[in-house]
């Protein structure tokens, strides 16, 4: 039995690449959703996990990329017992091509290009399965849809499609269409503890056994993932996760690999900048199962960018300010300026703001961008008179806690200061504090968690 693969000019895969970044259905992959011969599966997304999807999604027009190579021993379908994790008969080395991009707040897609650049098979004289050639074995799409969360924890549904690119695929079959995947993801955050799972089913449509191979090909399987991470104070994620499959309907495959499969990874993402994420691991088979390997050996590398487009669904983006328990003449643009709370407290009402849109140069304290619009639409508030403005500085995690700290304060204290110069505030009405990275409103490891936590809050009492 030999699996043939066709292989795909790097020309072909890029434009396949960018045009399954625009028009593919959207972002979902994670666990074992290779066809056969690729139980390792990064997400498109670049969240939070490795293979495991959490219910967040990619912010509209947040891009991902990534790029991860896997080294996996004795892998490949054998039928003798010769294989062991002391005798390594066979090896693959794969690459995963992955883009995502989030086209709402909801909701997100994402491509896959897998390809086996590598094989070696010591032992040629067993019967077992191998690739014919080196190339692409597939292209997988993926969308995911956010029906309820937060920054915490969340529920979503990921819907996926492979579609198979080898020749006389004998686990496809002569004539089989595509894989589809529908799994549910759930995840919640424990200070600095992410947890996250996934279950889902796997529907295929086999063909017909092709003339002259041993397997048959596969049926519809239950699919299953869990991961947990723990962020550290080095910027760097440490990641452990399982996933397995099942078979859902019986089959007379022979091959002396189970149709059940499941394996346990164990690695850590180091976020070298705000935008570029190194993973590095290992894993292992927890049963022996069809493309389990003895060993597992992972690298790659996400980097994130964006947005660079708004969300494709338009919302509104006045909502009134509330002035003793009455909306006043003002809107706020909760583009520029998120409105957060309003109360009322002893000393009169207080109200809360937040914004991403204040940008400054690199390891400065000097604006860039769009924040006159911002400060314009925060002064209007201010002209009807008010008791105190309290601006407060905060941080992403990259870097020291105490150069964040102080970073924060002087960016703080840039604002106060332009509102004084610009609007002739009175310095004594005006509060700058820096809080550093100390309090986070997202995870601050993955590239959108950070970006919301690098931002500017104001409080203001009327």
């Amino acid at each position: 039995m030999q699996l043939r693969i066709v292989p795909i000019t790097n020309a072909l895969a890029g434009l396949v690449f960018i045009a399954g970044v625009i028009v593919s259905p959207q972002n979902a992959r994670a666990n074992v959703v290779g066809p056969d011969a690729q139980n390792f599966n990064p997400t498109t997304s670049g969240l939070d996990f490795v293979t495991v999807q959490s219910s967040e999604t990619l912010k509209p027009g947040i891009f991902n990329l990534g790029l991860f190579l896997n080294y996996a021993v004795n892998s490949l379908p054998y039928f003798d017992t010769n294989q062991s994790k002391t005798r390594f008969n066979d090896t693959l080395l794969g690459l995963d091509l992955n883009a995502g991009v989030g086209l709402t707040d909801f909701w997100d897609i994402g491509i896959s290009l897998p390809q086996i650049l590598s094989q070696s098979v010591e032992d040629s004289t067993s019967p077992r399965g191998e690739f014919a050639s080196t190339g692409s074995t597939e292209i997988r799409v993926n969308t995911k849809f956010r029906l309820w969360g937060n920054d915490s924890r969340g529920f979503a549904l990921v819907f996926s499609g492979n579609f198979n690119q080898i020749q006389n695929n004998p686990y496809a079959g002569r004539g089989g269409s595509p894989t589809f995947n529908a799994e549910a993801a759930a995840d919640t955050t424990l200070g600095r503890f992410a947890i996250g799972g996934n279950i889902g089913y796997r529907a295929r449509s086999p063909g017909s056994k092709i003339p002259g191979t041993i397997a048959n090909p596969l049926g519809n399987q239950f699919i299953f993932s869990g991961a947990v991470s723990y962020l550290t104070s080095f910027s760097t994620k440490i990641i452990g996760e399982i996933f397995a499959s099942l078979p859902a309907e019986d089959s007379n495959e022979i091959d002396r690999r189970s149709l059940s499969s499941a394996e346990a990874l164990l690695g850590f993402k180091w976020d070298i900048n705000t935008n570029l994420a190194l993973h590095a691991g290992g894993g292992t088979e927890l049963s022996q199962g069809l493309a389990s390997p003895d060993y597992r050996l992972y690298t790659g590398l996400n980097y994130t960018f964006g947005p660079v487009f708004k969300s494709i669904i338009p919302t509104a983006s006045k909502r009134p300010a509330v002035v003793q328990g009455r909306a006043t003449e003002e809107s706020v643009d909760e583009e520029l300026l998120q409105v957060l709370t309003t109360e009322q407290t002893s000393t009169g009402p207080v109200e809360r703001f937040r914004t991403q849109s204040i940008l400054f140069e690199f390891d400065s304290d000097k604006m860039v961008g769009n924040y006159a619009r911002v400060l314009e639409e925060l002064a209007k508030f201010l002209r009807g008179g008010f008791k105190e403005l309290i601006v407060e500085g905060h941080t992403d995690s990259i870097g020291a806690d105490a150069y964040n700290l102080k970073l924060s304060q002087r960016r703080a204290n840039a604002i106060k200061r332009y509102m004084v110069q610009k609007y002739s505030f009175a310095p004594k009405s005006i509060t700058a504090i820096g809080y550093g990275e100390s309090r986070p409103i997202a995870d601050n490891g993955n590239y959108q968690g950070r970006q919301l936590n690098r931002r500017v809050e104001f409080k203001l009492r009327r």
